[in-house]
């Protein structure tokens, strides 16, 4: 039987009608329905002990890109070029993360959701690359069409991407302005851009919780080796899951009201 993989969906409103919605890019779902995979979208629950009757039925997780996580989740201020968050859309997404990284369940972070994963282990992120990363490439190139190939990434020897992709350098397109800072609890980065900053991270000793600030759900057909991302993930889905107990999920922040479309 195919395996079911969570999406988290944002919160917006119909550029039409003005009437709030959950959504999430098709990208995403196709990418997963072609590994073998079954997508269940998941909406911002207004109780996250929802969450209890959902994720046992979930053999794997994906977090997708998006807006920009909250730094109060890393015990920061915000900084004066931070765009758009959701409280209550990171508060759903750090507790299915911690939920993945307990129960040892299957995780792919891509963008947002790499950054993500990294948070919800203890991590920080860089607030903005260009103010805070000195001499960095440009790397939110939202102006470009989403599959253009901006910058190689390079992969360390012996890492489970390299396996994975089959490559030590894969090309990559860039469409975000945050990125790793330091890596949480256990998070290895294995893969970097030119400018040294984090593309790839992985969990050794996870049975599979990786992730990758590009967004290969746009390019796997140009780029044929980010294929291997996606089919490996849905693989691991379908094995027997090993369950393991570390902390509890996070506490639950204040929801806000939804937000408009932001960079997915």
């Amino acid at each position: 039987m195919r395996p079911l993989i969570g999406i988290p969906c944002h919160a917006g409103v119909r550029a039409e009608t003005e009437r709030p919605i959950y959504y999430n890019n098709r990208t995403y779902i196709h990418a997963v329905e072609r590994a073998g995979g079954v997508p269940i979208l998941i909406p911002i629950f207004d109780d996250l002990d929802e969450l209890h009757t959902l994720l046992p039925r979930l053999d794997g997780l994906l977090l997708s890109g998006g807006i920009d996580v909250d730094p109060s989740n890393y015990g920061e201020e915000p900084h004066p070029l931070l765009m758009d968050i959701n409280p209550q859309l990171d508060d759903l997404e750090l507790a299915m993360a911690r939920w993945a990284f307990e129960k040892n369940i299957p995780t792919l972070g891509i963008c947002r959701g790499m950054q993500m994963l990294n948070v919800a282990l203890g991590g920080t992120l860089y607030q903005d690359l260009g103010d805070l990363y000195p001499d960095s490439l440009r790397h939110k190139n939202w102006d470009l069409p989403r599959n253009t190939i901006v910058h190689m990434v390079h992969i360390d020897a012996g890492s489970r991407m390299e396996q994975i992709l089959g490559t030590r350098e894969i090309r990559a397109n860039s469409l975000h302005h945050q990125a790793v800072n330091v890596p949480g609890r256990g998070v290895r980065v294995t893969g970097r851009a030119e400018d040294g900053v984090a593309e790839l991270i992985e969990v050794p000793g996870h049975r599979f919780m990786l992730g990758a600030q590009c967004h290969p759900e746009e390019i796997y057909t140009d780029v044929p080796a980010w294929t291997g991302l996606f089919t490996t993930f849905v693989e691991a889905c379908t094995k027997p899951t090993t369950v393991r107990v570390t902390e509890p999920l996070a506490p639950k922040v204040e929801q806000v009201l939804p937000i408009r479309y932001g960079v997915i």
